[in-house]
């Protein structure tokens, strides 16, 4: 019995106890050859480590996580950044490469690869087209679209979290036909006139989806079930 409790403590003192932390930062120098950047642009983590993004400056920066392992079962992508300080962080639990960009300064590439455990190889990630979202949010071209009288498209989901003081909830919501999304876990911004006092994790809501420019969309109503 010793040797085996001996044994036991050894494996576990070899295994790392915690998760790391690792910071992003998100960067615009007018004065740079290439103006808008991450830094790093490209990283390495192990499973259930989490990246923060953070805005260096005060400039409009976004967090879109635009190819992923087909084991991810939600998008991953940031409220709208203005200011200096503000953050977004994603704990990664599932292996492989995800492709990132800010969609403000795409074009500009601004762009980013961060590698879970190690690479995936050929065939094992998926696109997620922001674009073709967005579009289906502006134009209500799916079919079963029941958008209010302010164009705004219903949804219905469960709160995970909360966080009031930013104005943003994070939500599992239903698969919304209207958009042409499945099941997916997303961090959305509310709108000021939002009360999220009254909801908390795990209750079952209604909400209202508002397009707020590109690939850009705030919760301009959101209510227990």
């Amino acid at each position: 019995m010793k040797k085996l409790l001996l044994t036991t403590a050894l494996m576990l003192a070899a295994t790392p106890a915690f998760a790391k932390e690792y910071t992003i930062k998100e960067v615009t120098d007018y004065d740079a050859k290439k103006q808008h950047f991450f830094s790093p642009d490209k990283l390495t983590i192990q499973p259930g480590d989490t990246v923060t993004f953070i805005n260096a400056q005060d400039e409009i920066h976004d967090v879109m996580f635009v190819n992923v392992p087909k084991q991810v079962d939600e998008m991953i992508m940031s409220p709208t950044q203005e200011k200096k300080g503000d953050k977004f962080s994603y704990t990664f639990t599932v292996p492989g490469t995800y492709k990132f960009h800010c969609h403000a300064h795409e074009q500009l590439g601004m762009e980013g690869t961060l590698i879970v455990g190690a690479a995936s190889k050929a065939g094992e990630t998926k696109a997620m087209d922001h674009h073709k979202l967005t579009k289906k949010l502006e134009d209500g071209s799916a079919a079963d679209a029941k958008p209010t009288a302010g164009g705004d498209v219903q949804a219905t989901g469960q709160v995970v979290s909360v966080d009031a003081g930013k104005n943003s909830v994070k939500i599992k919501h239903d698969p919304i036909k209207a958009l042409n999304w499945p099941v997916m876990t997303m961090m959305f911004t509310t709108d000021s006139s939002v009360d999220l006092s009254s909801v908390k994790a795990g209750d079952a809501v209604t909400f209202t989806l508002k397009p707020q420019g590109k690939d850009d969309y705030v919760i301009n109503s959101l209510k227990k079930k």
